[in-house]
């Protein structure tokens, strides 16, 4: 017996992907609980990643295949070396840039930076936008 990976939903174009939808409950990650009601919700989400270095792009779409959310986030690394013989690539610096759309057609953007690898090291701030960051 098999499980199809992909089934097509009554009155849908868009296929109903296991993974798909595990991407699309993302977008809910850095969200905070209170805002939730306010912002739109995507009902697809498509996620672009880059093979040069450690970053990948997240847009997702409304009904109306309108942009609704937003994320990019990347990681710039560093080769280390303990003995100068072996040498290993180590995370120095993350950013998140996660913006979501309003019911009013703002925009709620969310940056989170990381800048050493302990708790400390994480600031968080929130703005409001009349546009997309891009």
């Amino acid at each position: 017996m098999s499980t199809a990976l992909c089934t097509k939903l009554p009155n849908e174009d868009v296929f109903a992907c296991p993974v798909r939808q595990a991407q699309a409950r993302r977008w809910l990650t850095d969200l905070p609980k209170a805002l939730q009601a306010v912002v739109v919700p995507p009902v697809s989400v498509d996620v672009f990643h880059e093979y040069e270095i450690q970053a990948e792009r997240a847009q997702g779409r409304d009904s109306a295949n309108a942009p609704c959310f937003s994320e990019f986030r990347y990681v710039i690394t560093q080769l280390r070396s303990d003995d100068d013989e072996e040498f290993y690539e180590t995370p120095v610096y993350a950013e998140i840039l996660t913006s979501w759309r309003l019911i009013d057609e703002r925009w709620l953007v969310c940056r989170t930076t990381l800048d050493r690898l302990d708790r400390s090291g994480t600031h968080t701030s929130f703005s409001v936008s009349e546009c997309i960051p891009r």
